[in-house]
């Protein structure tokens, strides 16, 4: 009886542990996968490409100064100074310079654009948190009105010269829309940026009322909405720059000058105001917001009769390799305007001025980089200086890009202009540089669609602390 009742026991056991093996195996995590085996003979040619990269990126002589893409001069590699080293600054400007300077950064950017083009674009170019957005892109509320304000043009003195978007017109929407042989930015709208923007420029001009100082307000427009009449904003997915300058500079306080920029170029969209390859405006545009600028602060502008045309041969801008059929956009002529009086113009480094060209002669550069004749292109702080002036009087304009086309003109009624790229200007706010510097007047000429820009609102917000 003993023996059967051991058996019946070691048969229990054995069932019992098959069954526990069984449910461990039923319940049991699931068993981290297997990294698959690296075959060495990729890893070394791997590192020996990365080694040979990192040591490329640091020999000076391969790194770029100048970027046609972005018109600009690259960041310096900073001198050494004690005072900069202690402060942490010295460090904090070679970064900015290893990051800005990067062996091939022309091709990179071109590749990112690349990859970002197959994602598609937006059919949203507007952006606000009511329905005045809707209204705007679909012709108003439920009675289909326009929530457009009424906005009265001085008579159009020649017939509209610009760009046919109506029916029939070959119109390839992208991120960057291109109509027949011309290319064109968007322009869109945040009711939020304009509030912020005429906020700032208020701000502004409240800290500086006890001095004196003048605060203007002219945006640079849009192509769009000058070379492209209104009635087709709709269709082009944009708003009218009219309506836009309305918006921000309807909330403008009586301290501060808010200009048309938009009639006047209008009133000449028959003649060169614009490139069809580039965002920017020609410098005769320029010259025409420059000269709606002095009629309304009741100065006298510069007889365009008394520069001298240069061409400069051929130029290609930015939009030529963004738009959907670049083989049939008309290339531009670049021609600059060089002003009567001898400009003196100086980069005014942390390190000290140095004396450049106000406009520089690159007619057998590059057809890219032809836009780089005025100024030299994008830095920080740029002085003018004109020595038939006598009379202490100096402006401070506040640009980007498009600032460079304009600033020439404006060293015709100012002893010392200066010239800051609000993008990049970091030294100080604009009250301690007026004080410093004694500015007379502030004109504020940021491109329209940088105001709509978050980044422009914050830019706009620090300098004007």
């Amino acid at each position: 009886m003993s023996s059967l009742n051991e058996k019946r026991n070691k048969k229990r056991k054995r069932q019992q542990g098959k069954h526990r093996k069984e449910m461990r195996k039923q319940y049991a995590p699931p068993k981290a996968p297997v990294p698959p085996k690296v075959s060495g003979k990729y890893a070394l040619p791997f590192l020996t490409v990365l080694a040979i990269l990192t040591v490329a990126a640091f020999i000076i002589p391969l790194r770029p100064t100048m970027s046609e893409r972005e018109k600009r001069e690259l960041t310096a590699f900073p001198s050494f100074t004690r005072e900069a080293l202690l402060s942490g600054e010295y460090f904090d400007d070679i970064t900015l310079w290893f990051s800005d300077t990067f062996p091939g950064r022309e091709t990179w950017l071109d590749v990112a654009d690349f990859t970002a083009s197959l994602h598609g674009y937006s059919e949203i170019s507007v952006v606000d948190d009511e329905n005045v957005v809707d209204q705007l892109l679909n012709g108003g509320g439920t009675q289909g009105e326009s929530e457009y304000p009424e906005i009265t043009p001085m008579p159009t003195p020649t017939p509209w010269g610009g760009v046919d978007a109506g029916e029939g017109a070959e119109v390839h929407m992208g991120k960057i829309i291109q109509i027949g042989d011309s290319a064109f930015n968007r322009l869109g709208y945040s009711k939020t940026c304009c509030e912020d923007y005429a906020a700032s420029l208020n701000h502004l001009a409240e800290l500086l009322a006890d001095k004196g100082v003048r605060v203007i307000s002219a945006p640079a427009p849009t192509a769009i909405g000058v070379m492209v009449e209104e009635q087709y904003m709709k269709k082009l997915n944009s708003v009218d720059p009219a309506f836009l300058l309305e918006e921000m500079h309807g909330r403008l306080n009586d301290k501060v000058i808010g200009v048309d920029t938009v009639t006047p170029l209008r009133n000449h969209n028959s003649e060169y105001i614009y490139f069809r390859t580039d965002h920017h405006w020609t410098a005769l545009g320029a010259y025409y917001a420059y000269a709606a600028v002095c009629e309304e602060l009741g100065m006298e502008p510069a007889d365009i009769n008394d520069f001298t045309v240069s061409d400069r041969g051929e130029f290609k801008g930015t939009h030529t390799s963004k738009v959907a059929r670049p083989q049939k956009l008309k290339a531009d002529t670049l021609y600059a305007y060089l002003p009567p009086r001898e400009i003196q113009a100086y980069v005014e480094y942390k390190q000290g001025p140095k004396e450049v060209p106000l406009i520089k002669d690159i007619a057998d550069d590059k057809i890219f980089s032809k836009y780089l004749t005025f100024l030299g292109g994008d830095f920080e702080l740029m002085r003018l200086e004109n020595p038939e002036i006598q009379d202490g009087s100096t402006c401070l304009i506040l640009k980007d890009s498009y600032g460079n086309a304009f600033a020439p003109f404006v060293t015709q009624n100012y002893q010392t202009v200066y010239v800051m790229d609000y993008r990049s200007f970091h030294r100080s706010n604009l009250s301690k540089f007026v004080e410093k510097y004694e500015v007379d007047d502030i004109w504020f000429i940021p491109y329209m669609i940088a105001t709509q820009s978050l980044d422009g609102r914050n830019m706009f917000e620090r300098l004007c602390k």
